[in-house]
């Protein structure tokens, strides 16, 4: 039986991770902060609290990743021009 509940479990686990995928920034941070607001209920069920604990982690990262993307999209600028940096000759030349 054990078995049977850790499957559910990585189930909706992968399930919230795609859902996750599909999702903007402002989507992704709205969603973490809505939860994190039903998160500190007081009156929520432990089992409950473990599973959005779980999903607060998988919508924080897809706020990570998609900041570090846009990080290295801006870090590739060229600062003169706020153009992109070709990679075929160094900033400078």
């Amino acid at each position: 039986m054990p078995r049977q509940s850790k499957s559910k479990k990585d189930n909706a686990q992968a399930q919230w991770k795609e859902d996750a995928a599909t999702l903007s920034y402002e989507e992704s941070l709205q969603a973490l902060d809505l939860l994190l607001t039903k998160l500190q209920d007081d009156s929520i069920p432990l089992s409950e609290l473990q599973g959005g604990h779980q999903r607060a982690e998988i919508y924080l990262n897809r706020c990570e990743d998609l900041l570090q993307e846009v990080e290295q999209s801006v870090a590739v600028l060229n600062p003169d021009t706020l153009e992109p940096e070709t990679t075929d000759h160094p900033p400078g030349v």
